[in-house]
């Protein structure tokens, strides 16, 4: 019988190891463009190119570095996003350096309203950031864009230059003129790629701060602001740095270069490919067949055959996006560790957390953590309730990833999750002081039985946040569609 046992695990085993074993097996390791960079690259971990200036950046310090930083920050951007958009960001930054000078006079004025520069301010980025998501959809004259695209393909983003060693995007490309020429503005299609949806957020926190007094003006000198904004390991998609931090990081850097920090740079890069690989051979084939390739998943969830697909669909999204999202952050914190640069840690072990609070201290924590600091609590300090600054704040978040119905909706799901989550522990609290209750003692029998309690918190946050996911990836009709497709199926069993 223990024979019969062990020979049964032994082949379980084998089994797991062959479907592990498999998609690494059939990886076509020699194809730079269709697996690296198609595939492995992709949008987020085209940051990798900027790897080899970090060498160069390293030979500086104090104001050059800076200046390096600017430069090269500026050319990464021309390379990936085209001379239209190099130009554009670096206009933008330009005028928001001025825009902040001339705020922090403002924000100072004991002659006009306390809230008319704030206001002013916030509608202004708030404005600028709508009017990028707009340009996108801009289209030129056909006989420009033509032109453009035959004797300055600089101009134009990384894939549809026509070069042949780049990415072939032009297949993705929307609305091609006759001649094949891509829409000219076409990178603002992606606001949250391209770094003008980070930046934003930055604003957030480089005027608040403003507003506070806490940046002298020896550090808000338009080099200092320039490198803020244009290092370019982090200039696409975050981590999100706070500008005092920035400052003081880039001025000590040099001093914590050597090679043991080369090592955790290079160990830290490597977990990050880790982390994308493990998503393209393990879970990109079930996203993309659910949700991709026919979008089964949210406009047909009774055309999904597997129950457990149907239910775990958006866990995996979810989990999808973790490995890549966090696997990026892991790629621009070793290549800034190797210049001596710390970057803010974007994910610590997100998953094993047992409370909705709990999550968004470990999911995406620079930008959680600034849009506590800089919206949830100011509302919070205004008296307002606490429910309702939660559902503000995260509303913003959802509008932020995106203008629509359903983001919104999301972010007000999720303010409301989190706030129910917040009134529960302050009841067990309350709980815990009144020993002689019944409650207390219910409480404290239900705690002796560790590790099951903690096991049900956590199996109730991580379903509650994937499962909010549903809102965030397949909008209000897709979410409504899969959740009666979920409901259905066990009320037909129990009523046979």
């Amino acid at each position: 019988m223990p024979a019969d046992i062990l020979s049964t695990v032994a082949d379980s085993a084998a089994e797991v190891g062959r479907l592990l074993w498999q998609p690494i097996a059939a990886t076509p390791w020699h194809d730079l463009s269709g697996f690296w960079l198609m595939q492995v690259a992709g949008q987020r971990f085209l940051v990798a190119g900027f790897l080899p200036l970090i060498p160069l950046l390293a030979m500086f310090r104090g104001r050059r570095l800076r200046s390096a930083i600017v430069l090269s920050g500026l050319a990464f951007v021309w390379h990936l996003f085209g001379g239209l958009y190099a130009a554009y960001y670096l206009l933008l930054c330009i005028f928001l350096h001025w825009l902040g000078q001339r705020f922090a006079v403002e924000v100072r004025r004991t002659d006009v309203l306390p809230w008319g520069p704030p206001l002013a301010a916030w509608l202004i980025i708030g404005g600028g950031y709508v009017v990028s998501l707009l340009l996108g959809g801009v289209r030129l004259p056909a006989p420009v864009t033509d032109w453009v695209w035959r004797n300055a393909p600089w101009l134009l983003p990384f894939g549809v230059r026509g070069v042949s060693w780049e990415l072939d995007l032009l297949s993705n490309a929307p609305e091609r003129t006759l001649a094949g020429a891509p829409p000219l503005l076409l990178a603002f299609l992606l606001p949250h790629f391209i770094g003008t949806a980070y930046l934003a957020v930055r604003m957030l926190q480089y005027f608040s701060e403003l507003k506070r007094g806490t940046i002298s003006p020896q550090r808000r000198t338009l080099l200092n602001f320039l490198a803020f904004t244009c290092y370019a390991p982090t200039l696409m998609q975050g981590p999100l740095e706070r500008y005092a931090r920035f400052q003081e990081q880039l001025d000590t850097c040099h001093e914590r270069r050597s090679w043991p920090s080369v090592a955790a740079g290079v160990g830290r890069m490597a977990e990050g490919l880790a982390k994308k690989l493990i998503a393209l051979w393990y879970v990109w084939p079930i996203v993309y067949q659910t949700y991709y390739a026919d979008n089964l998943y949210y406009k047909r969830p009774e055309a999904i055959e597997s129950y457990a697909l149907l239910f775990f669909g958006v866990h995996l999204q979810v989990l999808y996006l973790y490995l890549d999202f966090s696997g990026y952050s892991d790629l621009a914190i070793g290549m800034s560790r190797l210049l001596g640069y710390r970057v803010a840690e974007n994910f610590a072990w997100p998953w094993f957390s047992c409370s909705l609070t709990e999550m968004w201290r470990r999911w995406h924590i620079t930008l959680s953590f600034i849009l506590r600091d800089y919206i949830f609590v100011p509302l919070t300090r205004k008296r307002w309730p606490v429910k309702l600054n939660l559902c503000l704040t995260f509303l913003l978040c959802g509008l932020w990833h995106l203008p629509h119905g359903g983001m919104a909706l999301w972010g007000i799901v999720m303010g409301l999750m989190v706030g129910v989550n917040q009134s529960w522990v302050r009841w067990m609290r309350a709980i815990d002081r009144s020993p002689g209750s019944s409650l207390h003692a219910l409480r404290h029998a239900w705690l002796r039985l560790q590790p099951l309690p903690r096991l049900c918190a956590w199996a109730l946050t991580i379903n509650a946040f994937a499962l909010s996911g549903l809102l965030f990836f397949g909008g209000t009709r897709g979410t409504i569609r899969l959740l009666t497709e979920l409901l259905r199926r066990p009320l037909e069993h129990l009523l046979g």
